[in-house]
């Protein structure tokens, strides 16, 4: 590195005397260069450092930090391009004006130099006056843009200085923001709305306006008017009044608006607050049913002008009135508030959601568009209101039913067209609830039926049209009849006899089902009573108890009455809660639960695995016995699934000491099965339909019991079941295993075959491939769950091992087949098997041993 302080007197080098705090850099390979350049440099009174390369001048800029840099291009380790490359990338350095110093004069390297961050080129061999009057420029240009920067800097930081929000735009965007400005609009740097337009700030609906008087308050002469009050978002969304001022500027050349911004937010808030209470509900903070009214008035009008069709859904949430009475009224707010906010996020801009009540709430979809989008907007609120909400620590499933109606089709004002899209909601919760229904003028007619219905109702109980069945429970340990269920029935003298099915729930919606509930109380006490005089042996008797009746104030006053009134010990009292129902509110319930035990009631949880429980709660419900659901009941013996399902309840309810009750027992295969697992007691057709008080009577009297001779599976070990829907084939196979040590049962479908395995213990099941309804390896594949012991073997005239590949390979077959088969194979094969079976049943067998059959293939 060559420095020199002095300056030399040399031909055409004029020194300057304002030039020695300006240093230069020179980066040449070449001293002739050097020493010429040096010379012209310091003869003007510039500070002069030289290097000969490229790494060198990188090593020493950032402590040297000239005023300029003379850069050769060619020179050996890193050319002259790549050095200002780097350059270019340091931070403090990279503002330094660097000039290319070469004898290169071709366009393209010109243009490499341009590209890699140079300002200007010198050719060699250079003049010294050229080189002289070049640096002085440059410099010069350098002085003025680092005296642009500070006087830009003072402007800045008397901009930075106000606490009103101040921007630039011009037809860009935002070129300019102060710090004000990033905090008026909560983001986290500048970056974030540089580029961005005011406009972008303002909801979608007013930009044009705004556009407009923007444009009007923009002009030279009105930048002294009255500020112009804008609503405009931040960028968490939140919104903003902003009272705003404009003035024409000319920002780097370009015509431009400045704007200074207030936020008046809170001010406009205090003045809003009582115009809004008077228009919105004050737990949501939704539109009220006054302020729907007069959106849909408007829509309305707008419609019939411009001929566009809008729609009203009316939301109701399913059993709200449940969650408020059994977990209180605060907690009810908050899932009012949640379901709200949800909804809410479902609309647009355009639509109107209020809440006009209660666990209603409407919304005016406007522009509605096809039958196609309401329904998808439907879908999408029930979906938004069914995901899972905590409530007291507790998560709690919720549904709505959603009615829709349509302007012009259903109506043209907002009275009717509220009317049928509520009718529309009804329909929807009586075809299931957690969906939705358009309204449909047959639905007037249903309405009309269902009103009928529920003023049917009301006066059944006056004219005593209800009666009472009676559906026996068997115990399973000795036959006896150990309790009885009280059914209701209706026979009314108008409608004929009406199903359960329909009546309830519109009893229950109408909450007449309250003054049902206590007739039926009464009327079973009654028949206790008579029983008693009768000199009947009593049994309990469980009555199924509404959520209404189960949540109601007086409903433990009102058993102790009943029972009182009639002389009924409480013990022969059985109360049926829902699962659903006994977990809505834990806490309240065993606290209610433990009082009904406190005056001797026994209670049951009915439909168990249907709906949803804490084990941790059904611990400490002072509950006598579960009862299994039919729904699970009725595939017991054909369904891995279901059949896993009453086993896991049946050991669970032994550990937990609680006795078990399978409802919907219907075949014998099912009461073997539930015997074999030590179920407590049976319901259903199998052993008694629900029968009337007289017949119950006589049964009672008769001391009716179930015949257990035959219940529980057969014990022996060497049965064999053939299952194959040609009955020549049947009979074939019997003939070909006569004589041999086997009990051989046979059946055609395999709905038979799922009951005989079910009431026999069988060790071999040799069942053909196509079978009606299912197949043979569908057929094992289930029994390989259910019965994880027996030998499978699948016997054909399809397909080939390839296609059965698969059901081998996870042991649902032990042998394969093909027929016509050999007798003598078949004998060895059916041998074999028994003698696996034997095996089978020596093992701690698990299912996941079922897998470990040795493969095999038996064909002729």
């Amino acid at each position: 590195m060559t420095e020199t302080k002095h300056s030399g007197d040399w031909d055409n080098c004029e020194s300057g005397d304002s030039r020695a705090e300006h240093t230069i850099l020179i980066v040449d390979d070449s001293p002739l260069n050097l020493d010429v350049a040096m010379a012209c440099l310091e003869g003007k009174g510039y500070r002069v450092v030289a290097v000969e390369n490229g790494v060198e001048a990188l090593e020493i800029v950032e402590t040297l930090h000239p005023s300029l840099i003379l850069l050769d291009i060619m020179m050996p380790e890193m050319s002259g391009f790549e050095t200002c490359r780097r350059l270019k990338k340091i931070d403090t350095v990279r503002d330094i004006p660097v000039v290319f110093m070469t004898a290169l004069t071709d366009v393209k390297s010109k243009k490499e130099g341009f590209e890699a961050g140079g300002v200007d080129y010198v050719t060699k061999p250079f003049q010294t006056e050229e080189l002289a009057a070049r640096v002085h420029t440059h410099i010069s240009l350098q002085t003025a843009y680092r005296d642009l920067k500070d006087s830009e800097q003072r402007y800045r930081r008397l901009m930075e200085t106000t606490p009103d929000a101040i921007l630039v735009q011009d037809d860009s965007g935002i070129v300019y923001l102060n710090t004000a400005t990033v905090k008026l609009f909560g983001v986290q740097e500048n970056q974030q709305l540089l580029g961005a337009s005011l406009l972008d700030f303002v909801a979608r609906d007013n930009q044009e306006i705004v556009e407009q008087q923007l444009r009007h308050v923009c002009q030279d002469d009105q930048s002294q008017a009255v500020p112009l009050i804008v609503e405009l978002f931040r960028a968490d969304d939140s919104e903003m009044d902003v009272e705003l001022r404009c003035i024409p500027i000319s920002y780097h050349g370009a015509t431009s608006r400045m704007f200074v911004l207030r936020d008046v937010t809170e001010k406009r808030r205090q003045e809003a607050i009582i115009e809004f209470q008077a228009t919105h509900d004050p737990l949501t903070g939704l539109p009220n049913r006054s302020l729907f009214y007069g959106r849909v008035t408007q829509a309305i009008n707008h419609a019939q002008r411009s001929g566009e069709k809008l729609a009203i859904m009316f939301i109701d949430l399913d059993k709200f009135k449940l969650i408020n009475d059994t977990l209180g009224h605060n907690a009810g707010d908050e899932l009012l508030r949640i379901m709200s906010a949800r909804l809410k996020e479902c609309t647009r801009d355009c639509d109107t959601l209020a809440r006009i009540g209660g666990d209603e709430f409407v919304l005016l979809v406007d522009q509605a568009g096809s039958e196609a989008a309401l329904t998808h907007l439907a879908s999408r609120l029930i979906e938004a209101v069914s995901v899972p909400v905590s409530l007291l620590g507790y998560t709690h499933a919720i549904s709505c039913s959603v009615g829709i109606s349509t302007y012009p089709d259903d109506g043209d004002t907002v009275e009717l067209l509220l009317k049928r899209a509520d009718i529309a909601m009804y329909r929807a919760k009586d075809a299931g609830r957690n969906a939705f229904q358009f309204f449909t003028y047959q639905m007037q007619d249903r309405l009309n039926e269902r009103l009928k219905l529920e003023i049917c109702i009301k006066q059944a109980l006056e004219k005593k049209e209800f009666y009472l069945h009676y559906q026996p429970q068997v115990d399973l340990r000795t036959g006896k009849i150990m309790g009885l269920e009280a059914l209701i029935r209706w026979e009314s003298a108008e409608l004929g006899f009406v199903e359960p099915s329909e009546f309830i729930p519109a009893a229950e919606d109408s909450r007449q089902i309250i003054k049902i509930g206590e007739w039926v109380l009464r009327t079973v006490c009654s028949d206790l009573k008579s029983w008693k005089e009768q000199g009947i042996s009593l049994v309990p008797v469980a009555i199924n108890i509404s959520a209404l009746q189960f949540t109601g104030q007086n409903f433990v006053r009102l058993i102790k009455d009943v029972i009182s009134q009639y002389d009924v010990d409480a013990k022969y009292l059985e109360l049926e809660l829902t699962e659903t129902l006994s977990m809505s509110d834990p806490e309240a319930s065993v606290a209610l639960m433990r009082r009904l035990r406190g005056i001797g009631v026994s209670m049951a949880i009915d439909d168990f695995g249907t709906g949803y429980s804490n084990l941790s709660y059904l611990k400490r419900f002072p509950v006598n016995k579960l009862k299994i659901d039919r729904a699970f009941v009725s595939g017991l013996t054909n369904s891995p699934d279901d059949h896993s399902i009453v086993m896991a309840i049946i050991r669970m309810a032994q550990g937990l000491g609680l006795k078990t009750i399978a409802e919907g027992v219907e075949t014998a295969g099912q009461l073997s099965l539930l015997a074999e697992q030590c179920c407590d007691a049976i319901q259903g057709y199998y052993f008694s339909r629900p029968i009337s008080l007289k017949d119950i009577t006589a049964m009672l009297k008769a001391g009716g019991r179930l015949d257990l001779t035959e219940v529980g599976r057969s014990p022996e070990k060497n049965t064999l079941l053939v299952i194959d829907d040609e009955p020549n084939v049947l009979v074939s196979i019997k003939r070909t295993l006569r004589g041999e040590p086997y009990e051989i049962l046979t059946a055609e479908k395999t709905t038979e075959a799922y009951e005989i395995l079910a009431r026999h213990e069988v060790g071999v099941v040799l069942s053909d491939l196509k079978m009606p309804n299912e197949s043979g390896v569908e057929f094992f594949s289930k029994i390989k769950m259910m019965y994880p012991q027996t030998v499978r073997i699948l016997l054909t005239g399809y397909g080939t091992i390839d296609s059965l590949e698969n059901a081998i390979n996870q042991g649902e077959i032990y042998r394969y087949m093909a027929k016509p088969w050999d007798s003598n194979q078949l004998t060895e094969v059916i041998s074999s098997a028994f003698t696996q079976y034997e095996k089978n049943s020596r093992t701690d067998w698990t299912q996941e041993q079922v897998s470990e059959y040795p493969i095999s293939v038996a064909q002729e």
